[in-house]
């Protein structure tokens, strides 16, 4: 078994001043509907929900090896809080496509201060 690992740390506020100039277009560019749907079912701290997304995204692309290349986009990687609002990630399209022998992920998400940082792990037969 292999066990592929990223992590990925973003500015709160770099989040924060796209999502003021691009609103929807932006969320729409990352997210699925399922996601958008999420951050937006509370008006209070959309910056965090959409940054802790943005970065689970990040960490699962490094952790694939592949980054946002040969055809993967954000999209591929959709990360969804389950009912106890712990974070999950699923792999869609073109992530879906090319990493096959993922049996397992995990995913964390933690913000303090001006930081939302998350580490994606996947565990692989590969």
């Amino acid at each position: 078994m292999k066990v592929l690992q990223g992590i990925d740390l973003i500015r709160i506020e770099r989040i924060k001043k796209i999502y003021s100039k691009f609103q929807n277009k932006f969320l729409e560019r990352i997210c699925s509907s399922r996601e958008i749907e999420q951050i937006k079912k509370n008006e209070k701290n959309i910056p965090i929900r959409i940054a802790g997304k943005y970065a689970s995204k990040e960490a699962a692309a490094k952790a694939v090896g592949l980054g946002f290349s040969n055809g993967i986009q954000f999209k591929d990687f959709e990360i969804l809080n389950n009912k106890i609002g712990k974070p999950e990630i699923k792999l869609r399209g073109e992530a879906k496509k090319q990493i096959n022998q993922i049996i397992s992920s995990s995913v964390s998400i933690s913000h303090d201060g001006e930081y939302v940082i998350s580490i994606v792990t996947f565990f692989s037969y590969e």
